[in-house]
């Protein structure tokens, strides 16, 4: 049996993991109305993609969950590296990011904890995941996309939505019905991963990484005396046609080369790593998002972080169009900004992966006993220099992610600005300043669902500009910024010697920017992508 779905929905979500709870949460706050459907019983209960990025954690503080998050998680405080059982390092990584953001760390927060707390939020607003409900096929037109769906019970519903949001997995069955290729490769190399009891003489505060002639693996500390250990199958187990929880446990110490013993396992996987992209991350009123769209090895802790990102910069160019605040066009920007990133994250990782697994004899020599003779100066150097900090914590954290080459970000910049000042397409700096004596974190001053302008005024009028940004109203909020002994660094931080503006974009990067009080030029910009 079967039915017309008749309730007004705009958007249909395929998929209830971080990627497709985090557009929920999106759309949620934007008035947006949704389903969310996943043929799962039961969401995620195991640590799965177990650290959150500081960019992730930048836009739960945007949700107002930043900190639900972090009661709920361990911050990383050291990485403790062995090589042989017999060469260890300590890398203490707590505050490596210092300056760059509120939140200068990796937070090891549990993938089922993750999925509780933006389901929890969704529910705050009236919605909840339709599980058990399996999207069976869909088609589009030019007025929206009609979908098939098996419920629960057996019975077939038929829903009309004006876009489809594929956040269904890497086999996902939208991307598949699309035929949109999946490029890239699978790694031979057989991986593991359980989440189990340890007993072992490994720091139980820090995350482990061990290099042995039989494998690669990282222990990961979870509450309760848990570990997440996750690793290349040993040599001598590559044969095996199965593998369970007791092969690896069995004769652990030997291939390490340290006391540990694992059991009570919570959870037990065998899988291979693949590095793949969709070819387009958009087909006309289809999108794919998290894994749908790409897929990584774990090194890096990438994966589920991309996926919230890509559901952050979806959600506010979708809500815009649906409520007829920018145009069609803007829709394009999604592929054009995330693909590329996706494709850079994928080859990077890769890279790391392999080394870091590799048995041909010359990578695994060099892993084993070159690189333990290089890490005191490599340690001294980053300990020693602050910029190389801040390089490898930009990368990691997903903090340095820009859409400079986005179709957003072109001719959107006007005057002279020095090398250092952020460019259309940066995230907004993490800037802390003062005003009227209180002191004021700039990320807070641009949240928000809509475009905020923010005025230096020092010397310049920029009425003009104001004037522009004002038909803009019901999108774009306008905020004075006046010079002062308390925020002249701010003015210098963003290359701003006299007067100028910088309009962030809902997802916190910088849209446009300008020394010039040349409102046309402004206007120009606005018109490309927003409704009057």
């Amino acid at each position: 049996m079967s039915h017309l779905q008749d309730q007004a929905t705009e958007v249909l979500i395929v998929g209830a993991g971080p990627a497709g709870l985090m557009m929920a949460c999106q759309l949620a706050l934007r008035s947006i109305p949704f389903r969310i459907i996943d043929k799962k019983e039961n969401r995620t209960n195991y640590s799965g993609a177990l650290i959150l990025q500081a960019r992730s954690v930048e836009i739960l503080q945007h949700m107002g969950i930043a900190q639900a998050a972090i009661q709920k998680g361990a911050i990383a405080r050291e990485i403790f590296i062995v090589f042989r059982g017999n060469r260890t390092f300590t890398v203490p990584v707590k505050n490596f990011g210092e300056g760059l953001t509120e939140f200068p760390y990796l937070l090891m927060l549990e993938q089922s904890k993750t999925e509780q707390l933006l389901t929890d939020f969704i529910s705050d607003y009236g919605y909840a995941v339709e599980r058990k409900t399996e999207l069976l096929c869909f088609r589009q037109d030019n007025e929206g996309v009609v979908t098939v769906l098996n419920l629960p019970d057996g019975d077939t519903e038929i829903i009309k939505v004006k876009y489809l949001i594929a956040a269904d997995g890497g086999n996902s069955t939208v991307r598949e019905q699309l035929s949109i290729p999946f490029l890239g490769s699978t790694h031979a190399v057989s991986l593991f991963v359980t989440d189990c009891k340890a007993k072992t003489n490994l720091p139980s505060d820090k995350i482990c990484f061990i290099f042995s002639d039989a494998t690669s693996v990282g222990f990961f500390p979870l509450p309760e005396g848990r570990f997440r250990i996750d690793g290349a199958i040993p040599v001598e187990l590559k044969t095996r046609k199965t593998l369970e929880f007791d092969d690896i446990a069995d004769n652990l110490a030997n291939r390490f080369r340290i006391k540990v013993k694992i059991y009570k396992p919570e959870w037990f996987s065998v899988f291979h790593s693949h590095q793949r992209y969709a070819s387009s991350f958009r087909q006309s009123r289809c999108f794919l998002t998290g894994d749908a769209a790409h897929i990584h090895s774990p090194v890096g802790a990438q994966g589920m972080n991309m996926g919230l990102q890509d559901a952050y910069n979806l959600a506010w160019k979708l809500a815009l169009v649906i409520q007829r605040k920018a145009k069609v066009t803007l829709l394009n920007t999604y592929s054009a900004e995330r693909k590329g990133i996706a494709r850079k994250v994928i080859h990077s990782t890769d890279n790391v992966f392999r080394f870091v697994t590799s048995q041909h004899f010359l990578l695994k020599t060099f892993r084993l006993y070159v690189v333990p003779l290089i890490m005191k100066f490599i340690l001294q150097i980053i300990k020693k220099q602050e910029v190389v900090r801040h390089f490898i914590f930009s990368a990691v954290s997903e903090i340095g992610i820009q859409y400079r080459d986005s179709p957003l970000s072109h001719h959107a910049s006007l005057g002279y600005f020095p090398i250092h000042a952020p460019k259309p397409g940066d995230r907004l700096p993490y800037m802390v300043f003062k005003q009227d004596g209180i002191e004021v974190n700039f990320h807070e001053k641009a949240k928000g669902t809509g475009f905020h302008l923010f005025v230096f005024a020092k010397g310049m009028s920029f009425v003009e500009i104001q004037i522009v940004a004002e038909k803009y109203a019901h999108i774009l909020s306008i905020e004075s910024i006046l010079f002062t002994s308390e925020t002249g660094h701010l003015f210098q931080r963003l290359g701003i010697e006299n007067s100028g503006c910088y309009l962030i974009r809902p997802d916190m990067y910088i849209a446009y920017r300008s020394v010039k009080p040349e409102a046309g030029h402004f206007e120009r910009y606005l018109q490309q992508y927003l409704i009057e």
